[in-house]
């Protein structure tokens, strides 16, 4: 009996039998493996032949000159990439198209010298790549953190490229303020620094170790919102723009100001009574730009803008208010030019005689308000051609609905302003813009009747933009006098 060739013991016939049957399919499966090979070979020369011509193929974008296509990037950028989305934007998208196009990316560090970092979306160590990959420039930073166990590493991180710093915001908890510690830092470009809490429990009276700030030749904005006194020491005689808001007691607010002599543009609003303030006078012979309200205390009170060209005004409601605003305008003498004005709680009254201390320079004026009914008065007063007789633009911004009663009373003010004869001087434009978040589009148009009122308007040259705006955040264009109707 036959030895087995693959185990050596015998074989049995039966096993002899189907060796035997398995040699013609062995020869074929043979055959079909060399067929097979051949096709590979044939496939891979065909793929390469392919290939060789897809290489020869280049893009057209990959053409352009590297100083155009980085000029593109650039342009494409957002004004502050967004670390939270750094995924789907660029320039971290850029460097997800192509391998060129992502060591171009990589090597424009003018791409990634601007960011937003907020603690709760974003992990540090994408902040420390974006650091790293902005190179030596300017950075523009905003750092948002509520976690005040996270604060203390992401500002370690910041400040060691405090260098580098131009405009830099920082949000962060109670008492991590005091670990942004810049008394001997070097800060050759800073430009900008602003400082905002993002949690507010209680704030101690005082700040033992306030943001000091020496070294900073090019700083010239500041801008503080809901700290307590003493939070921030730095060269005042160099500002020129700055931003004292809320949880300022108003001694120290007059305080700063009196130590801001080129002020060019301020932001102030306090919520403590100036009862026992000094009352002394303070001159800003630089100051274009004040926004501020009356409320308990008005820093117009002790204030004189003879430069004052741009002002924006919140919180009148007493007869007083107007009083001090008609005696801080003959003070001044001011050539204002725009005046806003938040329209709150008015008490019948007060702002016919609060207008009318506007002076004859004001050629561009906006009301807000964002009560019902808070029109009545400042549409009747705007029936005066004796009050703002200068009015050439006007702009009226909405929280709220407007009824049919009110779109009469524009329309007569508007009918007026526009039919002015010399000396007067007729109205150019006028922007309606509301936004009625508790109403539906349908309850917060006009009678169409309105809408074409404000038409024949138009026709007659005044350039009219109706804008409403609904929770959902949509914007519908009523009436633009750039769109053809």
């Amino acid at each position: 009996m036959p030895l087995c060739r693959k185990c050596g013991f015998d074989s049995a016939p039966e096993l002899e039998e189907t060796q035997t049957d398995t040699i013609p399919s062995r020869t074929a499966l043979r055959n079909r493996l060399s067929e097979l090979d051949a096709l590979i070979t044939s496939l891979t020369a065909e793929r390469q032949r392919l290939q060789d011509v897809a290489d020869t193929i280049v893009y057209p974008v990959l053409s352009l000159p590297t100083e155009i296509t980085t000029e593109i990037f650039l342009r494409c950028i957002p004004p502050q990439s967004n670390l939270r989305q750094a995924h789907s934007e660029a320039p971290f998208l850029l460097a997800q198209i192509c391998r060129r196009w992502r060591q171009l990316a990589l090597d424009t560090p003018h791409l990634w010298r601007s960011l937003v970092f907020n603690e709760r979306e974003t992990s540090i160590d994408l902040l420390q790549l974006w650091l790293f990959r902005s190179g030596n420039l300017p950075l523009d930073i905003e750092l948002k953190c509520s976690e005040p166990t996270r604060a203390g590493p992401l500002i370690e991180t910041v400040l060691l490229h405090c260098p580098r710093w131009r405009n830099v915001k920082f949000g962060l908890p109670e008492g991590s303020f005091s670990e942004l510690d810049l008394r001997h830092a070097s800060l050759p470009t800073l430009h900008s620094i602003s400082l905002e809490p993002t949690v507010l429990w209680a704030w101690p009276e005082s700040i033992d170790d306030p943001v000091t700030i020496m070294h900073a030749p090019s700083l010239r904005e500041v801008h503080v919102s809901r700290l307590p006194r003493a939070t921030i020491a730095v060269p005042w005689a160099q500002i020129t723009a700055l931003t004292l808001n809320r949880e300022r007691p108003f001694p120290e607010c007059m305080s700063i100001l009196e130590e801001c002599p080129n002020l060019i543009t301020l932001h102030v609003s306090t919520t403590e009574p100036a009862d026992g303030a000094n009352t002394n006078l303070i001159t800003l012979k630089s100051l274009e730009t004040l926004t501020c309200d009356f409320g308990d205390a008005s820093v117009l009170e002790y204030l004189t803008l003879p430069r004052l060209s741009r002002l924006t005004v919140s919180k009148i409601w007493e007869p007083q208010h107007a009083t001090i605003f008609s005696t801080f305008i003959h003070r001044s003498a001011c050539p204002l030019q725009f005046l806003s004005v938040e329209i709150h709680s008015t008490s019948p009254g007060v702002l016919d005689p609060f207008l009318r201390a506007v002076p004859d320079s004001v050629s561009d004026v906006e009301f807000t308000w964002n009560k019902l009914g808070s029109t009545a008065d400042l549409f009747s007063a705007l029936q005066s051609m004796d009050i703002l007789p200068e009015l050439k633009r006007l702009r009226l911004r909405a929280g709220t609905r407007m009824y049919d009663e009110e779109y009469h009373n524009l329309l007569e003010v508007l009918r007026a302003r526009v039919e002015a004869r010399p000396p007067r001087v007729p109205l150019e434009s006028m922007v309606l813009d509301m936004s009625p978040f508790n109403s539906s589009m349908a309850q917060a148009m006009p009678r169409i009747s309105r809408i074409a009122q404000l038409r024949e308007l138009a026709s007659a040259g005044l350039k009219i933009n109706f804008l409403i705006t609904t929770s959902n955040l949509s914007t519908h264009v009523v009436l633009s006098s750039s769109v053809q109707n």
